[in-house]
């Protein structure tokens, strides 16, 4: 357990929100529960959290994401503050205090801005206090001429995951492994438990989000991987309905995907 001492874990919209656009509050108290209890046995702890939209769907009575970016941005607001207040309430109840730090692009290009935010977290680490990291989509806008966005949460987590030094990034995601091809479609793709390298067979094999309700898949999870493994970290992918996976991972268990040089 040594070897995940200082974790980052993030967890995607499907995750956290159904098909049907519906909260999986049974998902977000063991995700709680477990991160507490890391916490709690001297871990330090960080999440990383999508969903804001996904959870606004849900209050606005929606069915979809709109495709206009000022709705997708007021939709962003409003559940950005509910999201919180899901893991504040969850949280609680374990006796265990949650910060938020919302983060766009920019900040990692400006050395003042990252040692500001990085002095931060490590001040919340140091009060045992775990961050809850999610990247601000009120104003990290694609198609503005500049390079606010992250586009995803698994490429803002293996950011994080460098810059605060951490051993390890889990990611909590709707499939159980990386396969050897889309599982949803090919009965015989197979889980593969180790990656030291990841080629261009790995590569053809990703694919895109399938939830409808994310902005991330396999791909972007190959590419956080790659991004992770060349800062000399590793990342394990996992299903994350049952996120006491995360505590398998640290155990050493042979679960999910393992990358690492």
């Amino acid at each position: 357990m040594a070897d995940w001492q200082k974790i980052v874990v993030k967890v995607g919209t499907s995750t956290i929100v159904d098909l049907d656009g519906q909260i999986k509050y049974p998902v977000v108290n063991r995700l709680a529960q477990t991160l507490s209890t890391l916490q709690k046995e001297g871990h330090q702890v960080l999440l990383v959290t999508s969903g804001a939209m996904g959870v606004a769907l849900n209050q606005m009575n929606l069915h979809q994401r709109p495709k206009e970016i000022p709705k997708q941005q007021a939709l962003a607001a409003i559940g950005q503050g509910y999201l919180m207040s899901l893991y504040h309430q969850s949280f609680a109840f374990y006796q265990q205090q949650v910060g938020q730090v919302l983060l766009t692009y920019d900040v990692f290009n400006n050395p003042v801005m990252l040692e500001n935010t990085t002095n931060a977290i490590e001040t919340l680490f140091d009060q045992g206090v775990i961050p809850i990291i999610n990247e601000n989509d009120v104003i990290a806008v694609d198609e503005l001429d500049h390079q606010h966005s992250f586009g995803d949460n698994d490429r803002l987590a293996a950011l994080v995951a460098k810059q605060i030094q951490a051993d390890g990034l889990i990611i909590l995601s709707d499939v159980d492994a990386l396969y050897t091809s889309n599982p949803n479609i090919d009965q015989n793709a197979q889980p593969i438990h180790r990656v030291e390298e990841i080629t261009e067979t790995i590569w053809l094999s990703a694919t895109g989000s399938t939830s409808g309700l994310g902005t991330g898949g396999m791909s972007t999870k190959l590419a956080a991987a790659d991004l992770t493994m060349k800062y000399g970290q590793k990342m394990s992918l996992v299903n994350g309905n049952d996120p006491a996976n995360i505590l398998a991972v640290i155990a050493g268990e042979e679960i999910g995907t393992l990358f690492e040089e």
